[in-house]
């Protein structure tokens, strides 16, 4: 059987291979430009070596703008599954820790440090006490607590021998007066008072050991998670926009990619790409077939 027909087809097929993996190939080498004569040969350095500051500046955009664009990532961290996974892992660490003979203020420390522990907690009470203080003042306690005082005091003089004595005019003077002097205190003492409440009541929940508190708190537990929860959501829509234009990605990736070497870069892609590279190649081969194929016919 004559079988010298499939000779131009197979011929077609191995040029077609040849060539298909030469150009893959060309486009990771030569890695640097090849001079002859004082010119650069044409093609050379590969095409990804010359473009790699302009893919690696593309693959950043499309990242940024794309793949993990501020939306796809408040969705990821807003979705229903993360928030069942920051339920799990707060219910078992609360779990662990409820036998822990520690005061909170030793677990609090080992987290952080002891010096930056008590920093914090000082500047958390600091905020506290200024929080409050500033509420306070807006609450005109001065005015309420006279309010109240002198309704008690004209109810409890009724039907006694004073209550002839006491008229409108006697009542807001009074009133007046007490207003001043409660309003007064709370502006020369206010902060001081607030402050030795918070330290006392701060001190004496950071000296409760977590099982202490965890059996004083443990049908709370669940709010306690809903809580976080909240204050998670909250966190992220405030600040997801401002914390992904100080991360900046399309830069970060950008700066990595032009950090790898190009054979780094080029085993990056080829672990990705293989196959269909190789399916390139093969294509290659099959057109070249099908080209001698066609020569035959015509």
């Amino acid at each position: 059987m004559n079988l010298s027909f499939l000779i131009g087809p197979i011929v077609g097929a191995i040029i077609g291979l040849i060539t298909n993996g030469i150009a893959i190939r060309m486009l990771f080498r030569p890695l640097k430009p090849v001079n002859l004569f004082g010119k650069t040969l044409p093609f050379t350095p590969g095409i990804i070596p010359k473009e790699k500051p302009r893919i690696a500046k593309s693959l950043g955009t499309v990242v940024a703008n794309e793949l993990l664009s501020e939306d796809v990532i408040r969705t990821g961290l807003l979705s229903p599954e993360m928030d069942q996974k920051i339920t799990i892992a707060l219910n078992s660490a609360i779990e662990k820790k409820s036998t822990c003979d520690q005061t909170l203020r030793e677990v609090f420390c080992s987290f952080v440090g002891e010096e930056q522990g008590l920093s914090i907690m000082d500047e958390v009470s600091h905020k506290i006490v200024e929080i409050s203080y500033e509420r306070m003042k807006k609450l005109e306690l001065g005015t309420l607590l006279s309010e109240i005082a002198a309704t008690e005091i004209v109810n409890n003089l009724q039907g006694s021998m004073f209550s002839m004595l006491i008229n409108e005019g006697l009542i807001n003077s009074a009133k007046l007066k007490m207003s001043e002097i409660i309003e007064k205190l709370i502006m020369e003492k206010g902060e001081e008072i607030l402050d030795n409440i918070v330290q006392k009541e701060g001190n004496n929940l950071m000296d409760k050991t977590v099982s202490d508190l965890y059996i004083q708190y443990e049908d709370r537990i669940s709010e306690f998670v809903d809580w976080v929860i909240n204050t998670y959501h909250q966190l992220i829509e405030k600040n997801i926009g401002v914390l992904l234009h100080a991360l900046d990605l399309s830069q970060l990736v950008e700066n990595q990619i032009n950090s790898y070497d190009v054979v780094t870069f080029e085993k990056m892609i080829l672990d990705i790409m293989s196959k269909e590279l190789k399916a390139i190649v093969w294509l290659g081969g099959l057109l070249g077939f099908v080209m001698g194929l066609l020569m035959l016919l015509t």
